[in-house]
């Protein structure tokens, strides 16, 4: 059960800080109102679309209203600090920009020293901390919307060809060659672009969306593990084992017991 460590308004925002137990599943559900997580201590793989993300301390995730997404907690307890917006305050962000609408999600250092200020704020509260508050939550939304949009503005066009084809092509073997081939661009260029851009080499991506395809299928419930492994593009279902545990911290079987309790 979540235990809702303290919880206040203020500066018309809700903030509370929540731990949540280990091995906790919450299955599809979706929330009114507008709000963003910072994640305190603890990891959680969240699910939400077509996608899912492993979520790790300092990451700071943005939920818009009625976005619907699953979470289940590792093998720690995971603790959380969450700002709900009221509609009124979230005007102020849509007004500015329609990327407010879309979930964002971010992690580095500058993220990292707002989110411990803002726990710091939320703990320790005085007669400034309300102003305190309202500048940093702006702050928060505002980096997060920036990487995104940074990131959205500097892909080049050959760099998108590129990911349609890993997302085409990753369970099956192929060459960087072919990649670079498909994207129309020199192979060190684009592994020197990819990197930036994604902040992983090429073969950390498709194993990302490997094992992306491996949960979705993990749930479904419908194939064996060792057909999850194959149709993923793994060698075995042991390497498939090593791999997701590797990268998740629980076994595919553990994943799969989760999601049926």
């Amino acid at each position: 059960m979540t235990h809702a460590l303290d919880s206040r308004d203020i500066a018309g925002f809700r903030i509370t800080e929540s731990l949540y137990p280990a091995r906790l599943s919450q299955p599809r559900h979706s929330h009114a109102l507008p709000s963003f997580s910072f994640v305190l201590a603890g990891n959680y793989l969240e699910t939400f679309g077509a996608r899912s993300a492993m979520r790790q301390p300092s990451t700071l995730v943005f939920h818009p209203p009625q976005e619907f997404h699953s979470v289940d907690y590792q093998d720690r307890p995971v603790r959380i600090l969450s700002v709900r917006l009221n509609a009124p305050r979230f005007s102020v962000f849509t007004n500015h920009s329609s990327i407010f609408e879309s979930h964002l999600s971010t992690r580095g250092g500058t993220i990292n020293w707002i989110g411990r200020r803002l726990h710091r704020e939320f703990r320790h509260a005085d007669d400034l901390s309300a102003l305190a508050v309202e500048g940093l939550v702006c702050e928060a939304l505002v980096e997060s919307a920036r990487r995104h949009a940074r990131s959205e503005d500097r892909s080049p066009p050959w760099l998108k060809q590129a990911e349609e084809f890993l997302r085409d092509n990753f369970s099956q073997p192929f060459r960087f060659e072919d990649l670079a081939k498909a994207a129309g661009v020199h192979s060190a260029h684009l592994s020197r672009v990819f990197r930036r851009k994604h902040g992983c080499t090429v073969g950390e991506y498709v194993r990302r969306l490997r094992l992306d395809f491996a949960l979705h299928a993990i749930g479904n419930h419908r194939s064996s593990l060792a057909e999850v492994a194959s149709a993923a593009g793994f060698s075995d279902q042991s390497h498939f084992t090593r791999t997701f545990r590797a990268f998740f911290g629980i076994t595919p079987s553990q994943y799969r017991r989760l999601h049926r309790s």
